[in-house]
């Protein structure tokens, strides 16, 4: 089997969710304040992470997998990935934000897979980058590892503006579910 297909779905797959989130971005709930540094930040860090692997120090990171089963992993995990992702999205409806920010009116979500994770769009995005790495490597496992130190500081400014927001209902919350991995982080 030839492993372009592979590298064609996980593309196509990428951009069905950018496209997807970017749709449904409009009509979400106004931030207090605004966060060019992040939301540029994010789109900086792709850039970089499709560049890093032409230089030569980086090459060896440049494969496509030539093991269909392996690119079949690859493309599950993605795929899982999204999903969680698209649906950790549906639940938090305007009360999302591009940014770790607050947002005028919002609402705790607990339901969902945030019954699972408090930051289940992160760890479908770290999740769809890993099968994304499997398949193709380079950019992927750049966005893996940069994203992935990323949302995990975000993780903590964004718990941190759930306490403050929600200072009744979200310790409990936050001692009873794990931060992107169930029962583990």
């Amino acid at each position: 089997m030839n492993s372009s297909i592979f590298i064609w779905i996980i593309y196509s797959l990428w951009i069905i969710l950018i496209l997807y989130l970017t749709v449904t971005a409009f009509g979400a709930k106004e931030d207090t304040q605004e966060h060019p540094v992040q939301s540029y930040g994010i789109v900086f860090v792709v850039i970089i992470s499709f560049i890093l692997p032409h230089f030569s120090v980086f090459r060896f990171l440049n494969f496509a997998a030539v093991n269909p089963v392996i690119s079949c992993i690859g493309v599950i995990i993605c795929l899982i990935g999204m999903v969680f992702n698209i649906w950790a999205r549906q639940k938090l409806g305007k009360n999302w934000s591009q940014a770790a920010s607050a947002k005028k009116e919002q609402e705790l979500i607990t339901s969902g897979p945030y019954r699972y994770v408090r930051h289940p769009m992160y760890a479908g995005g770290i999740t769809a980058c890993l099968g994304s790495a499997f398949v193709m490597g380079g950019a992927w496992i750049f966005l893996f590892v940069i994203l992935g130190g990323i949302f995990l500081w975000r993780v903590g400014v964004e718990d941190r503006i759930m306490e403050q927001q929600f200072p009744d209902e979200f310790p409990a919350y936050k001692q009873s579910t794990k931060a992107l991995i169930p029962f583990v982080l």
